[in-house]
């Protein structure tokens, strides 16, 4: 995914203005700083009236493209008051502005213009500093310069520019002073009165922070740190921190466990909860003690790595990590159980509570983690572990109360944060760009011939149950009653009918005979939603009209993604048979789709399609940032449409892409 930045068309905007933060943007690349992918510096021709006539007139073009950076800006988290972070994420955030900004002193770049709404932050809450449009590269001999020109965010400016118009590196530290005042003290922008003096510090890190806070405030620049200098700082904490805890051969230090063994008779799930619920709101504003909580739970490595092999999660745990199955945890709902979002240090999970059905017995639990077991693959979702757990409670039977045992059945898996697939099916007019969608068809198809090619049938494939990650790579999900077959077997019996109105026909018209073939016509109207948007067959010819419009006429790599459409349509046509075994297979349906890529690419060559490749090399890394068309951005943004617009301001619109 990348982000697009259309400046706006302004006096106040010169080449050379642009010419110095596209320099800027190109001489840094480190992971506190938002990576910068490519510009675009173009003129076209408008019709514009001029002074009662209409002229044409060259308007100028300018465009910015970036990586993209899902968890928005750190203003956002500052001014919410009640949703937040422990002090472990705050400090994380200071610790990486702090490193971000100090390599831009050691390029020589002054920003000029850092802000909470100028720090974005990555998927794992990591912060990356953007918009240079104001930066200065300072020579080694420059130390302060004075400029005539004001720029800047009130309230984050240092008070020698505004008295003398004086900037220098000291600048910068000012601002990050009133961010790091910021995120200790809840305020946004403008610095409290006594604000030191409001903020309990309970530890040595927090305390540092108050310190640095101070310093880089102070009135007179020569007095604030350098970004180096900071960085020490905090290290010294750190430092001082990792002594205090106790070495191998030191016998740990005894204090009660949140989560202990159900052998031990001192533990309750009570004590568990009282301990969470007399923790304090997490909120930037109050500074609560969830870190050293979390520190004491026992995690199973599977939860915090997602490499380890899956095991067996602690009830307890899960109960923690979700506010005890709290409302505002829960993220939705299926016809096997409910879905919440679980938040363990930085890492977020989803739990699956099963609904305890009649007939769900021990074994079909049991069969079901094996085959979850067996499935590793990037077009499935990742599990993580489970829970079985039986709690004795008193419960109303027949108008008495009676000791019962209660069984519990979780589990656990990756969470995805784009949600399900059938939030973004629509026609061609509106929603995902073709690359994107041909990107999700595609990983369904591999997903679902990894699962066909160990032997397991999904038996309830429908866009409800595909799940798009932060770069919206599809994931099957819902594996609560999959079918294992024998490597022999092609189709097997089973008595209780499941599945929705995805299912084939023949499941319904011959007892419950089951083969891959059932995914298969599944598949085919999940491909057929991406592509129209509903479950209803179509004409072809209507449905190539429809992606035509969608299209830029001008460029032969449109007939490759008219192409591409086409044989989508052809692969669901073919899914859809009423006779199963005039349906392809999965390793087909890949060849199929694998032809027009090469086609494509080979025949027609052209510059368009070059470049899309070009920024996928970028993107990855494997190229240096460069220039790009304002047609190839036209195209990726939908020629710069509101529903991909996720940003605004005096000077830009931004726009989300999600192509790659």
């Amino acid at each position: 995914m990348v982000a697009v930045k259309n400046l706006f068309h302004s006096k106040d905007l010169s080449d050379k203005q642009f010419l110095d933060e596209v320099i800027c943007l190109k001489k840094v690349n480190h992971h506190n700083i938002v990576r910068f992918l490519g510009y675009c510096a173009d003129t076209e021709g408008e019709i514009m009236e001029i002074e009662g006539k209409h002229r044409i007139v060259e308007v100028q073009k300018r465009l910015l493209c970036f990586e993209y950076v899902p968890n928005g800006n750190l203003h956002h988290y500052i001014k919410e008051k009640t949703h937040g972070y422990e002090w472990n994420v705050r400090y994380k955030i200071i610790q990486g502005i702090c490193q971000g900004l100090h390599y831009i002193h050691q390029e020589r770049i002054n920003h000029l213009d850092l802000k909470p709404a100028n720090v974005l932050l990555g998927a794992n809450m990591e912060p990356k500093i953007t918009d240079f449009g104001v930066s200065r590269c300072i020579s080694e001999e420059q130390g302060t310069m004075v400029t005539k020109i004001f720029f800047g965010t009130l309230g984050y400016i240092a008070p020698e520019f505004i008295d003398k118009q004086q900037i220098s590196f000291k600048s910068d530290i000012f601002s990050l002073g009133v961010i790091i005042i910021n995120l200790l003290s809840g305020h946004n922008g403008c610095i409290p009165e006594k604000w030191h003096e409001s903020i309990d510090a309970p530890c040595p890190q927090m305390k540092r922070c108050i310190e640095i806070a101070q310093r880089c405030v102070d009135t007179d620049p020569h007095k604030r740190p350098t970004a180096g200098e900071i960085i020490d700082y905090l290290k010294e904490t750190e430092i001082i921190i990792e002594k205090d805890l106790p070495t191998i051969d030191e016998p740990p230090r005894k204090k009660k466990p949140i989560y202990e063994p159900r052998n031990d008779p001192g533990s309750s799930l009570h004590q568990v909860v009282q301990r969470f619920r007399a923790l304090p709101i997490l909120t930037l504003r109050e500074h609560s003690r969830v870190d050293t909580v979390f520190a004491e739970l026992i995690v199973p490595e599977c939860l915090l790595e997602g490499s380890k092999k899956p095991g067996r999660v602690p009830f307890q745990l899960l109960q923690c990590i979700t506010e005890n199955f709290s409302e505002k945890r829960e993220i939705g709902q299926t016809r096997f159980g409910r879905l919440f979002r679980g938040l363990m240090r930085q890492r977020s999970v989803a739990v699956m509570r099963l609904l305890m059905t009649i007939g769900f017995n021990d074994k079909m639990f049991q069969n079901q983690i094996k085959t979850m077991m067996l499935t590793q693959h990037k077009n499935i979702v990742q599990f993580l572990g489970y829970c079985s757990n039986t709690e004795e409670t008193v419960t109303e039977h027949l108008g008495e109360l009676v000791m019962a045992d209660i069984r519990e059945r979780l589990l656990c898996f990756e969470y995805l944060s784009n949600g399900s697939l059938d939030r973004y099916v629509s026609d061609a007019s509106c929603g995902l760009e073709w690359r994107l969608r041909y990107q999700i068809i595609k990983g369904i198809c591999d997903g679902l011939h990894y699962l066909h090619g160990n032997h397991i049938v999904h038996m309830d494939l429908n866009s409800t149950n595909i799940l798009l990650d932060d770069n919206m790579v599809p994931k099957i999900a819902d594996f609560c009653l999959p079918r294992v077959f024998a490597e022999c077997q092609k189709t097997t019996l089973i008595r209780k009918k499941i599945g929705t109105r995805y299912i084939a026909p023949e499941y319904f018209l011959s007892d419950g005979v089951v083969s891959y073939k059932i995914d298969i016509y599944s598949l085919g109207i999940v491909i057929t939603e991406i592509l129209t948007g509903k479950k209803k067959r179509f004409a072809n010819d209507l449905l190539l009209e429809s992606w035509k419009k969608g299209l830029l006429h001008t460029s032969s790599a449109d007939l490759i993604l008219l192409e591409q459409v086409r044989v989508c349509a052809e692969i669901s046509r073919a899914c859809t048979a009423y006779d199963p075994d005039k349906r392809p297979d999965t390793g087909r349906i890949i060849e199929m789709l694998l032809e027009t890529e090469t086609d494509g690419a080979g025949a027609q060559g052209n510059l368009l399609y070059m470049e899309f490749n070009e920024l996928e090399c970028i993107l990855k890394g494997a190229k240096k940032p460069g220039i790009l068309s304002h047609q190839l951005l036209s195209l990726i943004t939908g020629k710069f449409s509101r529903q991909q617009e996720i940003g605004r301001s005096e000077f830009a619109v931004t726009y989300r892409v999600m192509f790659l």
